[in-house]
């Protein structure tokens, strides 16, 4: 079976760069905001959340690109064909660059229109004019580092992540405090230190695209538009999920005013204020959820996908429930950041959010898990569904049904209750292509009948140690011979298995340190496939394939063996594994 320790390695070493990329956004946010309130005035927090509607168009489109490229390239990566990975790479890149110009263009050109249609008055109007023309510079930054992030996850190279996030934090308050405390550039130099700090960002994380080691690069001459419209339509539930989110807060806006009035509409703001931050968790494991399962569909490991759902519901809602509790035992002290005023109407409202809405994250974690899953494996119809149901339906519904009655409890409830929507229409959906109700995780999943192998065509082994390996030879040899496969390449599927394995143990184990591999090998279309994949040392496919030259007959005699005998041999390392396909 497969050694689930490797895939939850990989999915907490996933899950931070996800958390943080979203969370980071929170982060500005809080940033921009303390800097704009306590140097500017109170206009200027009004100027940033005038400008918020610009941020959920450029975030809609870096959701629909990222969910597109990312599970097209995943797919790609997880049958080793990387010329089309970089044919999608190169598209994303350009179609991010050539939105972002436009936007640019309206920003520099038209900023007086573009701030009155956000709706500023006389007070707002300049400051927002000149937020505009400043962001403009960032735009394009701001958008590609979001691409970028994703793509380096793929190398493992997150730790560039990390630094530029880190990078651009540190700049963006330094940088504030300049132009805005000392220069005293208002919003003009609020917005040129978030500009300046993107493209920080950005350009830390595209150092890596300069150097000989990426495997995936930006090529011009490989820009394939062929590859536009099925990245668009994968992606594009993205989108959806960011529309439905607008509607709901214009939505909620209007029923908290009319049943529980401003102090309630303050606290809402607040914690959704705040809410970025929580969001990140859930969001974090579904887009670690997501980058995983795209490789495993790509390589049509049935089994291998099981075991990542199991790991993002079992470990990643336990994780989610865990934030979950914590946040409810900090409630005061979040509450503290936006109302000093304890004796205030609007810190006991506020207080009563922070500690209801954590009760919503678990449901609300368990239906992105299934979401992006079920965008990996092309099902969009159900996609497009539970993403209206929870981004709008639920919560609307609930507090129309609750606020008349509780007034701001009831809209804090509906958070809670909402969450029933999407998942019990993932189990209706279930129950509809199963035609029974999901006693497990696997029937749940919805996998075609003819995705995958079969599991008496298949073989998933584990090896820890080297005095394993002989018997997975062994044991190999057996499963071959029970599939009618001849004497000759039954003994020689056992020594591939014998030689490369222990290659691996001999050559990649690190003393003192827990070491697996996964073995799966399988009979299809007369053929045998052994595919071992391990989280050891990368090395180049091209220093690989060195090991065969002639020039040493003594040198690797047993892999030169395998080349020779195999039919088709192909390495690629993704997501911090290395992949190696043999068919004999």
């Amino acid at each position: 079976m497969h050694n689930s320790g490797i895939i939850t390695r990989l999915f907490f070493r996933l899950l931070p760069v996800q958390i943080i990329l979203v969370a980071i956004g929170s982060v500005n946010s809080i940033i921009d905001g303390a800097v704009a309130g306590k140097f500017i005035g109170p206009a200027a927090l009004s100027v940033i959340g005038l400008y918020f509607p610009m941020l959920k168009l450029a975030d809609t489109v870096n959701a629909v690109l990222v969910g597109g490229s990312q599970i097209l390239c995943g797919k790609y990566l997880g049958r080793g064909e990387l010329d089309k990975t970089r044919k999608v790479f190169s598209l994303d890149l350009f179609v991010t660059v050539c939105f972002s110009l436009v936007i640019v263009a309206a920003f520099l050109t038209v900023p007086g229109l573009i701030a009155k249609g956000l709706g500023a008055d006389s007070k707002t109007l300049d400051g927002l004019t000149d937020y505009l023309k400043s962001m403009s510079f960032g735009v394009t930054g701001t958008m590609l580092a979001s691409q970028l992030s994703v793509f380096l996850q793929l190398e493992q190279k997150e730790k560039l992540t990390y630094i530029g996030i880190a990078a651009m934090a540190v700049s963006n308050i330094s940088l504030n405090l300049i132009f805005v405390k000392v220069l005293d550039m208002g919003m003009l130099g609020l917005g040129l230190s978030t500009s300046i700090s993107s493209w920080l960002f950005c350009i830390i994380q595209a150092s890596y695209y300069f150097t000989d080691k990426a495997a995936i690069r930006f090529e011009r001459k490989s820009i394939d538009f062929s590859y536009f419209k099925e990245m668009i339509r994968i992606g594009m539930p993205g989108a959806v999920v960011q529309l439905c989110q607008t509607i709901r807060g214009m939505a909620l806006n209007k029923i908290i005013l009319a049943f529980a009035g401003t102090t309630a509409l303050a606290a809402y703001s607040a914690v959704g204020t705040f809410g970025c931050a929580y969001f990140a968790v859930t969001a974090g494991v579904a887009s670690a959820t997501r980058l995983l399962v795209s490789v495993y569909v790509g390589e049509e490991d049935r089994a291998g996908l099981l075991m990542i759902m199991k790991t993002s519901i079992y470990k990643g809602i336990g994780l989610v429930s865990g934030v979950a509790f914590i946040s409810i035992l900090l409630a005061p002290l979040f509450t503290a950041i936006f109302c000093p005023d304890k004796g205030s109407e609007v810190y006991g409202l506020t207080l009563q959010y922070f500690r209801l809405f954590p009760f919503s994250m678990p449901l609300s974690c368990l239906f992105v898990i299934f979401s992006n899953y079920y965008q990996c494996i092309d099902r969009m119809k159900i996609v497009h569904v539970t993403s209206v149901l929870d981004g709008v339906v639920g919560i609307t519904l609930m507090s129309l049904i609750l606020a008349p009655f509780m007034g701001a409890l009831g809209i804090w409830l509906s958070q809670i209750f909402a969450g029933f929507f999407p998942v019990g229409a993932i189990l209706i959906y279930t129950c509809m292509v199963n035609k029974r109700f999901p006693t497990s995780i696997e029937s749940l999943l919805v996998m075609r009948d003819d995705f995958g192998v079969p599991k008496e065509d298949r073989m998933d082994l584990t090896i820890r140690n080297e005095e394993e390996v002989l018997d997975t030879s062994k044991a190999v040899i057996t499963f071959c011979k029970q599939h009618g496969i001849d004497h000759r390449r039954s003994f020689y599927s056992g020594l591939c298995i014998e030689e490369m394995a222990g290659n691996i143990v001999r050559h990649g184990f690190i003393a003192g340190r827990k070491n697996s591999m996964d073995i799966r090998v399988v009979m299809k279309n007369d053929s045998m496939l052994i595919r071992f994949k391990d989280t050891c040392k990368p090395f180049d496919p091209k220093e690989f394939s060195q090991m065969f030259t002639p020039e040493d007959k003594t040198h690797n005699i047993g892999i030169r063996m395998i080349s020779r005998i195999s039919t088709d041999m192909e390495y690629h390392y993704v997501l911090g594994l290395n992949v190696l396909s043999i068919r004999i």
